[in-house]
C-alpha cells in the first residue's frame, strides 16, 4: 500500500490552483494523488503535479536518485522523509489563482514514477539507445519491494520496458491527460495486454499506470547504479 507524503510549495512568480482528482476506479490497485485548493481540470491537476515533481528533482537530484535506487523499505522510507518538505519553484504552472503556497499530497508510487519521469527528461539518448528484449516467462526486481505498488502491476511494467521500451518512451514524451498521451497508451495496449500476468485484471488511473512504466523504464535504465553505494545528502532546507 502506498504512503501519502507531502509537499508545501512556495512557488515564486508561478500560479498555483488545484483540488482533490476523482477517486480512480472501484478496484484499483494504484492509488491516486490528491491536490488541495480551488478548482481545476484534472489535466491542469496532473500537469502542476508533474511540474512540482520536476522541480522537486532539479533542487534535490541526489536525494530524489537515492529514493529511487534504494532497494530496502526502510532505507527508501528515510530517504522519502528527508526529500519531502518545503521547496520554492520559479518556474511551476499550476493555474491562475496567485497563491504563496500549497500543499500536495503523493502516494508512495505517483511520486516514484514522477520522480523517475523528471530524471528520464536529462538520459533521452540513453533510453531511446535501449533495445527491446524477449519477453520472459517470469519478472522479478529487486526494486517491486520499495514501489508501493501491486507486484503483478510492477512485473508488467519492468515486462514493458524491457520489450517495449520505445512505447513508454513515447507515452513519457506526451502531456499528462492529453489527447497525445491517449493515443500513446492506446499503442501501448498490446504490450499491456501481453505483459500482465494470465487472470489478471488491471484497473487504473491513467497517472498511476503512466508512474508506473515510467518507474520501470528508469530501473531498466539504471540497474547498475542500484548497487552502488549512494552519495551522502545534504538534509538542510531547500
Amino acid at each position: 500500500m502506498s504512503r501519502l507524503s507531502r509537499i508545501a510549495a512556495v512557488l515564486a512568480l508561478a500560479s498555483f490552483a488545484t483540488s482533490a482528482l476523482a477517486d480512480p476506479p472501484t478496484g484499483t490497485r494504484l492509488g491516486d494523488w490528491r491536490q488541495s485548493g480551488p478548482s481545476l481540470s484534472a489535466r491542469d491537476q496532473a500537469i502542476g503535479a508533474r511540474d512540482m515533481a520536476r522541480c522537486l528533482y532539479k533542487l534535490q537530484t541526489p536525494m530524489a536518485r537515492a529514493l529511487l535506487l534504494a532497494r530496502d523499505p526502510g532505507q527508501e522510507s528515510i530517504v522519502e522523509k528527508k526529500l519531502m518538505g518545503e521547496l520554492t519553484c520559479m518556474d511551476a504552472q499550476f493555474g491562475n489563482d496567485m497563491v504563496a503556497e500549497r500543499q500536495i499530497e503523493f502516494p508512495q508510487d505517483i511520486l516514484r514514477g514522477m520522480l523517475a519521469e523528471a530524471a528520464l527528461q536529462h538520459s533521452r539518448d540513453a533510453e531511446k539507445a535501449l533495445p527491446a528484449l524477449p519477453l520472459q516467462q517470469v519478472y522479478q526486481r529487486d526494486w517491486f519491494v520499495v514501489s508501493g505498488r501491486n507486484s503483478s502491476v510492477d512485473e508488467m511494467a519492468a515486462c514493458i520496458a524491457d520489450t517495449n521500451p520505445s512505447g513508454i518512451s513515447d507515452l513519457l514524451a506526451a502531456s499528462p491527460l492529453s489527447p497525445e498521451e491517449r493515443a500513446a497508451f492506446a499503442g501501448i495496449s498490446p504490450s499491456l495486454v501481453t505483459c500482465l500476468r494470465a487472470g489478471t485484471k488491471l484497473t487504473a488511473s491513467r497517472q498511476a499506470l503512466r508512474a508506473a512504466l515510467a518507474d520501470a523504464l528508469f530501473q531498466r535504465l539504471n540497474a547498475a547504479d542500484a548497487d552502488l553505494p549512494t552519495a551522502p545528502v545534504a538534509t538542510g532546507t531547500h
